[in-house]
């Protein structure tokens, strides 16, 4: 029979002791007996052969009914430590130690509150079991310092390698043994000791005015891991504010924390910390109300002057005096706005400064050159230092060799805009692609700065430059399209037509932003605007045109004001006929060119923009019985649209007496889009005697796409005429697939065997091509 040794003492000795529990341990060897108290039963923990037991009794010593704790074999016959720990209600537990320096194991157990066997809340190995090296994870059970009343917090959770709070062992998934039913529950857990609290340091904490830009360096700091996670923890350095980490247990998140490494020769005199993103939504998101910032050493307590969440977008300035030099750095919640069960404590952005001397400046900036380790150590320190570290580095930028641009650029990435625009435009322009990319990327996220930036640059290029002209153009127009309106419209030059051409598509693109719109409608109607400009500015707008009313009419008829060049009458005639939709002096305008204009180019290209022939009858009727041939060739081709049945004899006209084949066979196109009927499919078919090849063959696609009846005998005979041009009998051979004539399936596949003899001449391949076309439809 085991020896016992009994835990009875009187109530006042026992009070002295729970108040000491905590300032120093109390480890003792087994056997152990706990008495009974605060509704518990009495427990007994005893070895017995080696192995490690536990029973519970009325009162001890107990044995009966012992049950195993499972102590490995390997641990067996080595020492074995017990603590009792008061967890509140005036219960115990008992907390077991077995550790020979390689193996470690652990059980919690209590008596339970009625008779019967003892709890157990855990028992086995501890430690870092299973895994590869760096990314290890076991069992983990931890006893907090006592609070004020004695009473100690009993955990069970998991640890991992790869996460601790800056070398503080850290518990993960951590679970409470409840005093009140001596079960495990899933806890709230502040893994910073009370000790390490109550000596922090106060912080003093200010919110930056809106205004004010941006001092801190997210991206000096990298993070490492955090104890819990909504979205990714990364987010807390990824210098965007509308990306967040929260804390994923609920409530206030108290104890979770995100884990960064910083630059250990950086000293870091104060943090830009913002809550809540100004534009992304996140769920049941709150802000904290303290945190603390801990280093291997430090612990810095950070209370917030209001509840962040309240004021989307706001930052806070954390001052840390004396500064904090460490390569790590440790976020920890502890108190929140909401204590809510459904609340997720949330940071957006954690960035660092430091103060840097003026005279330091100089060496770190040289320190770039090569974009070695030397440059990489200098990286961070610029990074963090402020504006006037970011001066220095755009200032030495262009002189700076490929390597050194390169980490240069990286540091400039933490700049406000103001200052990094200009050397990203040098970047943009170099002729290393990885630092063009890197340049144009940032650059579209600058906004007004980048544009201005990208505007200077656009005025001092070699306008004849066909790399950078192009690539500054498109950047400008994308990054800014208000400013790329006033930096296009000089460089618009009536000689320069392929420039011309640029940027007047770059305009149109700039047109389809809402950006744009002050600027366009501002250039439109000032008329100081050179009449080459805002004839392109015009043209540029296209379809959109009539978005810029009452603007772009003032423009159209200022331009058009006297008697304009014909250079201008022609290139004006794209915006009337859009701006004749909706602007009544625009239509007459439109309507003078097509049907009075003394140029022919001018008259032709004016009928030729016509989309509603109904609304412009006379002019097209007239256009067709132009002198001109180009004239009655545009008037010709508005009216291939059904709408136009209006015109079918004046077409039909045009197909019989025109002079010029180009005109009649236009009219055989125009009459393929006519409402069916004989009327015209009479003309067609008279058309198959035409002199010219090409209107014979305008003709019978005609017909084919009329399905006129009655007339396949005609083509078939046209398929079959070896007098006849190919191209005429190809047209002939598809029209007969879309006359479904099927008397005309034999010489079709005739014709489409052709194609498998290789020295079929191409004439042959070219009928045989139709041939099967038609033998697919039939």
């Amino acid at each position: 029979m085991p020896q016992f040794r009994a835990f009875s003492v009187h109530p006042y000795l026992a009070l002295a002791l729970t108040l000491l529990a905590g300032r120093a341990r109390a480890d003792v060897a087994l056997p152990l007996s706990v008495t009974a108290a605060g509704g518990q039963q009495a427990l007994s923990v005893f070895l017995a052969k080696g192995e490690l037991m536990a029973s519970s009794c009325a009162a001890p010593p107990c044995s009966s009914g012992a049950v195993s704790l499972g102590l490995p074999s390997e641990l067996r016959g080595k020492p074995v430590r017990a603590e009792v720990v008061s967890i509140g209600l005036g219960r115990r537990a008992v907390v077991v130690s077995v550790d020979d320096g390689a193996r470690a194991y652990r059980a919690v157990l209590a008596a339970p509150l009625a008779a019967g066997s003892p709890k157990v809340a855990f028992a086995g190995p501890t430690g870092l079991l299973s895994g590869e090296d760096g990314l290890r994870n076991g069992p983990m059970v931890q006893v907090s310092e006592a609070d004020a009343a004695g009473v100690r917090r009993v955990l069970v959770g998991e640890q991992n390698e790869g996460v601790s709070l800056c070398g503080r062992a850290t518990i993960l998934a951590p679970r409470l043994l409840s005093a009140q039913d001596l079960e495990l529950h899933a806890a709230k857990v502040q893994r910073l000791s009370v000790s390490e609290r109550d000596r922090a340091r106060q912080a003093k904490v200010t919110r930056l005015p809106d205004a004010e830009p941006s001092r801190g360096a997210a991206s000096v700091l990298s993070t490492l891991a955090a104890s819990s996670a909504i979205g990714s923890p990364q987010a807390l350095t990824d210098g965007d504010p509308e990306t967040t980490w929260s804390e994923n247990v609920g409530g206030a998140g108290k104890g979770e924390f995100v884990v960064m490494r910083a630059p250990p020769e950086l000293a870091i005199s104060g943090l830009e910390l913002t809550l809540r993103p100004k534009q992304r939504s996140v769920e049941s998101g709150a802000a904290p109300q303290r945190l603390f910032i801990a280093g291997p050493r430090d612990v810095i307590e950070v209370t917030f002057p209001e509840d962040g969440w309240k004021n989307p977008g706001a930052r806070y300035h954390v001052a840390l005096e004396p500064a904090l030099q460490s390569s790590c750095l440790a976020l920890v919640l502890d108190a929140a706005f909401d204590t809510s069960a459904k609340a997720a404590v949330t940071v957006a952005e954690v960035s660092v400064m430091s103060e840097l001397s003026a005279g330091a400046l100089p060496e770190l900036v040289a320190a770039l050159a090569g974009g070695g380790q030397r440059a990489e150590s200098a990286k961070p320190l610029l990074a963090a230092g402020g504006p006037a570290a970011f001066a220095a580095v755009a200032s030495a930028f262009p002189r700076l060799d490929e390597g050194g641009r390169r980490v240069a650029l990286e540091v400039m990435d933490g700049a406000p805009c103001s200052i990094s625009a200009n050397v990203y435009v040098v970047a943009l322009t170099s002729s290393i692609k990885a630092q063009s990319l890197h340049a144009q990327s940032r650059l579209r996220r600058c906004g007004a700065a980048g544009g201005e930036a990208l505007a200077q640059a656009l005025s001092k290029v070699d306008k004849t430059d066909k790399r950078l002209m192009p690539l500054l153009v498109s950047e400008l127009t994308l990054t800014d399209p208000a400013r790329a309106v006033p930096a296009f419209l000089p460089l618009l030059d009536e000689k320069t037509v392929q420039r011309r051409r640029l940027l007047r598509t770059a305009l149109a693109q700039a047109a389809r932003t809402s950006a744009a719109e002050p600027a366009i409608r501002a250039a439109l109607a000032d008329p100081a605007t050179p009449a080459v400009a805002s004839i392109d500015l015009l043209r540029a707008l296209g379809d959109a045109a009539p978005r810029y009313q009452p603007e772009a009419g003032a423009a159209l008829t200022r331009l058009q004001a006297g008697s304009p060049a014909l250079r201008s009458r022609y290139l004006l005639l794209g915006p009337s006929a859009v701006l004749a939709r909706v602007s009544g002096a625009a239509d007459a305008s439109f309507r003078k060119s097509a049907a009075g204009d003394p140029d022919p180019h001018v008259r032709g290209a004016a009928l030729a923009l016509v989309r509603d022939p109904r609304r412009y009858q006379a002019e097209l009727l007239a256009g067709l019985k132009h002198p001109e041939l180009r004239v009655r060739e545009s008037a010709v081709h508005a009216l291939a649209v059904p709408e136009a049945a209006f015109a079918g004899a004046a077409v039909v006209e045009r197909l019989e007496k025109d002079q010029w084949p180009l005109v009649r066979a236009a009219a055989a196109d125009a009459l393929a889009r006519l409402p069916a009927g004989a009327a015209l499919d009479k003309p067609l078919l008279g058309a198959l005697d035409d002199d010219s090849a090409l209107v014979r063959g305008r003709s019978i696609r005609a017909l084919g796409e009329r399905r006129a009846p009655g007339v396949a005998d005609q083509v078939r005979e046209r398929l079959v005429d070896a007098d006849e041009w190919p191209e005429v009998r190809a047209e002939a051979a598809r029209a007969l697939g879309t006359l479904c004539d099927t008397d005309s399936v034999d010489e079709l596949l005739a014709f489409a065997e052709k194609l498998a003899d290789p020295m079929a001449s191409p004439e042959a391949q070219l009928i045989g091509a139709g041939a099967v076309t038609s033998l697919g439809r039939l």
